[in-house]
């Protein structure tokens, strides 16, 4: 047993979103994980806090070397700083993450949903995506996606457990792309914010996103942040700590707690 390939140790307080660890919004620790990545992708706790506003991007990111993840564009490669911004999990590995507090089954959560999973899945376009892509003319493409679906599991203490059915909707690094900011039409460039604490819209399907402008797509997210929404329910569980993510080669960004309808609201709402 090595460092590399299988521990059981519980790491904070480092990795690519070490400044938000303290935000009990997002998963606090790494409690297990085993068969990783490599390099930048090689770091677990690089999974810890919020999801990715920037990339450093040097060919693609403009003046300042820095490209937004959108419906068109993955997060990849690392921050701005240079810090990891994923994990890779290969084929029989995992990695399990915590939270504190537990996360509840409620139906006060925004759509009924609980938990958030971003992995770095894109929609193809009929342009690639760069740090000055005018969004109102690029249109998304029928496909095909990027998408590599990893199923999700989940237990109130560890030893219990509940796997979801592993499907592009229903997975880790499935559908949907995150999504850093809006997009103000007007003046074509990206506007607030999105919130990585709102799902995607349930009613929101892959085929009304094609032949939209990305501008338009992003609109149908209704201001939500991407990633793949859970509810806790088929599960049974009232409330869960860990969720654990297993492997296939694709890659975690983070994983988000829901809002509850009432603290929407921008004095409350986490961004």
């Amino acid at each position: 047993m090595t460092w590399n390939r299988c521990c059981f140790l519980i790491l904070v307080g480092f990795g690519s979103h070490a400044m938000a660890q303290e935000s009990s919004w997002y998963a606090r620790s790494v409690v297990a994980y085993s068969n990783v990545g490599a390099g930048i992708y090689g770091d677990p706790t690089a999974t810890l806090g919020p999801p990715t506003r920037w990339v450093r991007d040097t060919q693609n990111g403009g003046p300042n070397q820095m490209v937004a993840p959108s419906i068109g564009y993955a997060t990849w490669n690392v921050s701005p700083t240079g810090q990891p911004l994923l994990c890779t999990i290969r084929p029989g590995g995992f990695i399990t993450l915590r939270f504190h507090p537990p996360i509840q089954d409620s139906e006060a959560n925004l759509f009924g949903q609980d938990f958030i999973v971003f992995g770095n899945s894109v929609l193809m376009c009929t342009e690639s995506l760069t740090w000055n892509t005018n969004l109102n003319l690029a249109n998304v493409l029928a496909g095909p996606d990027w998408v590599e679906p990893m199923t999700v599991s989940v237990s109130p203490d560890g030893l219990q457990w509940y796997s979801y059915p592993t499907t592009s909707t229903s997975a880790a690094d499935g559908l949907w792309p995150t999504q850093a900011f809006t997009w103000d039409g007007n003046t074509e460039s990206w506007g607030e914010r999105s919130d990585f604490t709102r799902p995607v819209p349930p009613s929101l399907t892959r085929s009304q996103l094609t032949g939209q402008t990305v501008a338009s797509a992003i609109q149908l997210f209704q201001g939500s942040g991407g990633g793949t929404a859970f509810d806790l329910r088929p599960s049974g569980f009232r409330s869960i700590r860990f969720i654990r993510i297993d492997g296939n080669g694709g890659e975690l960004d983070a994983i988000a707690r829901v809002s509850r309808a009432i603290e929407m609201v921008p004095s409350t709402s986490p961004n």
